[in-house]
């Protein structure tokens, strides 16, 4: 009797076996950042959005993961949650406002999304370490575009 050695010993250790169905140059970590660019995406393009259902918003961007594995992946790549994020979104579109436009700030509180001009207030104060008014007159433009950094 001839022995002869298997084959799946040729193809190497059982370590290495997974390797051998998985495509060359693909890497997990790559895979996922599609799904982070796109809520990205939408969270820049209309944050209001994000902020109703987050499980039909995953199902719209065919994301293929549920909201809370969203959140999960959305907090792991950027270090920020996704509503922090589409918070900080929303106060700097109203720091912008703020600096190149003259509207109120209550009409600003309200394109920002808020109902109440001193809940903006205080996340603005929050975010940026001084009153919207007091942004408006005392800021050089220079030193606000520091301020507004991306997430």
């Amino acid at each position: 009797m001839i022995c002869e050695r298997p084959a799946v010993y040729s193809l190497g250790s059982i370590h290495n076996f997974p390797d051998l169905f998985s495509p060359k140059g693909i890497h997990p970590s790559r895979s996922v950042d599609w799904r982070l660019q796109k809520l990205r995406s939408l969270i820049d393009v209309a944050p209001a959005k994000v902020q109703r259902n987050l499980d039909l918003v995953c199902k719209e961007l065919r994301l293929c993961v549920s909201a809370r594995q969203a959140r999960r992946l959305f907090k792991e790549r950027t270090g920020v949650g996704i509503k922090d994020c589409r918070m900080k979104r929303r106060l700097e579109t109203a720091a912008h406002q703020l600096r190149t436009t003259n509207l109120h700030v209550r009409l600003i509180t309200k394109q920002a999304g808020y109902r109440h001009a001193s809940t903006f207030s205080r996340y603005f104060l929050q975010q940026f370490h001084i009153r919207p008014t007091d942004f408006r007159s005392y800021r050089p433009k220079q030193c606000a575009d520091e301020l507004t950094d991306s997430c």
